[in-house]
């Protein structure tokens, strides 16, 4: 390896694993922050330095940011080449046709290898393919067509040669639907399916070698919001999600048709398929949303969802209004643990949130900073969170917080979760340690959620939480 980087037995493990599976498609997992882009420069610059390579990164910024890196911060890579979307054709063929690594997104090389530069390229003019977030290439939920758009095209078309996968974790599950039926299957085991004869490193793999020395741990903190509003309000929606899913069952039946315990349990992933009235199936999804709004949204705008006319025979609205408070109580908790400490993350799935928390923060003399999809430029805020030398706080919406990592934070505050054990640990993990406060509203549904979920990443992540 390069004098100029720290060494780490546990990189070298995977590499000298990687070079003893040379043309064995290989998946590995490796935990954020560990490396996964320096072991990829290791391997097409020092370890395989006559291969030709294409690198697929998911998104463009990821492209971006590993172009920095190979191109920059690790010296550089001999015959190094990358394709973006605003590349003339002509340029982009002579980058495929002449350079020995190639970096691009899956949609651009999809869109040339079936669009106008079809037949300019095979499979066999390269010798491995790498595949980085490969867990991504994966329908959360899917029925006849499992893998995202791209990839049910280029695995098959690139299945000839040595196929590499990278994840920091390979340990969530997705929902397979045929003829009606929904099976939960682990993402690994589909992956598997589609590469053939494929061997695994785990992070259980380096547990004899130094990883533990470079992996940060990160504490979850449960933090209960006392809201008896909120309280009410949810107690009363739980009910009726209830009493519905109920009259769901019940039309099912008259169709003969059978669930077991686990499709009950994920109803909505197949509420479109089942043989029940549309109405149904919009007022089920309606109170799912409204009760997800509920924990995550401002009063003044999840109360405009009361108003719709299924709704409005449940509850009494101006009622509602009376009872509770328009500052969210989540917020009020989070401006209080900001407040507590010097610099802070916080994570908001809707705007509204995003915007009160941070004019809170404001009133209070923090310097604030916000990420959202409306941001154009994220480096410069980015940066300029980390670089500030007063109080201060970081709000991220989920578009804004893509791709982003933010490693010198003291606290890092999630407003509401989803129930993707991956997706949450992902999140966690942005801040490479520390802690993370989870809200949730005290005596609800929700915090038996949270329970739940951050029980699924303590036995699945056991190296890196407490």
């Amino acid at each position: 390896m390069d004098n100029k980087f720290e060494y780490r037995q546990y990189q070298e493990y995977i590499l000298n694993r990687l070079r003893e599976n040379h043309g064995i498609n290989t998946l590995v997992e490796l935990d954020c922050g560990l490396g996964k882009r320096f072991i990829t420069f290791q391997l097409v610059q020092e370890y395989f330095p006559n291969l030709r390579f294409l690198l697929i990164m998911q998104s463009s910024s990821s492209l971006a940011e590993t172009v920095q890196y190979l191109s920059h911060d690790y010296g550089g890579i001999s015959g190094l080449g990358w394709i973006t979307s605003n590349m003339p054709f002509p340029l982009r063929k002579k980058i495929l046709e002449e350079k020995r690594v190639i970096i691009c997104t899956p949609m651009i090389l999809s869109n040339i290898l079936q669009g106008k530069g079809r037949g300019i390229i095979h499979a066999k003019d390269f010798d491995a393919f790498i595949i980085n977030e490969i867990d991504t290439i994966i329908r959360r939920v899917s029925d006849r067509v499992v893998l995202t758009h791209p990839w049910n095209f280029l695995l098959p078309f690139f299945s000839s040669i040595w196929i590499i996968g990278m994840s920091g974790t390979l340990r969530d599950d997705h929902v397979v639907i045929n003829e009606d039926q929904l099976k939960i299957r682990k993402e690994l085991h589909t992956l598997k399916n589609y590469l053939k004869g494929t061997t695994l490193i785990t992070m259980e793999d380096l547990e004899e070698t130094d990883v533990k020395d470079f992996m940060k741990i990160t504490k979850i903190e449960i933090i209960p919001v006392s809201d008896p509003a909120t309280q009410n309000i949810c107690a009363m929606l739980d009910e009726i999600i209830k009493n519905t899913r109920i009259k769901i069952n019940n039309e099912l039946k008259g169709e003969d048709y059978q669930l077991d315990s686990d499709e009950i349990r994920e109803i909505h992933l197949i509420l479109d398929r089942l043989p029940i009235s549309t109405e149904l199936k919009n007022q089920y999804v309606s109170l799912l949303m409204l009760r997800k709004y509920v924990f995550a949204m401002t009063s003044r705008r999840y109360i405009r969802f009361f108003y719709q006319d299924f709704v409005q025979n449940y509850f009494n609205v101006n009622a509602i209004r009376k009872k509770i408070s328009w500052i969210s109580p989540k917020t009020v908790k989070t401006i209080e643990l900001a407040m507590q400490n010097n610099k802070t993350v916080i994570l908001c799935s809707y705007l509204d949130m995003v915007n009160q928390i941070a004019k809170g923060l404001e009133s209070k003399g923090q310097s604030v900073f916000v990420l959202t999809g409306k941001t154009r430029d994220k480096k410069t805020i980015l940066n300029d969170f980390k670089n500030c030398s007063k109080q201060s706080s970081l709000i991220m919406s989920p578009v804004g917080e893509r791709d982003l990592d933010i490693p010198n934070a003291d606290l890092l505050v999630v407003i509401d979760v989803i129930n993707t054990t991956k997706t949450m640990y992902q999140k966690f993990k942005r801040t490479r340690g520390g802690t993370v406060a989870i809200l949730t509203y005290a005596n609800t549904s929700e915090e038996k959620k949270v329970q739940r979920l951050t029980k699924n990443i303590m036995e699945r992540y056991p190296w890196s939480t407490i």
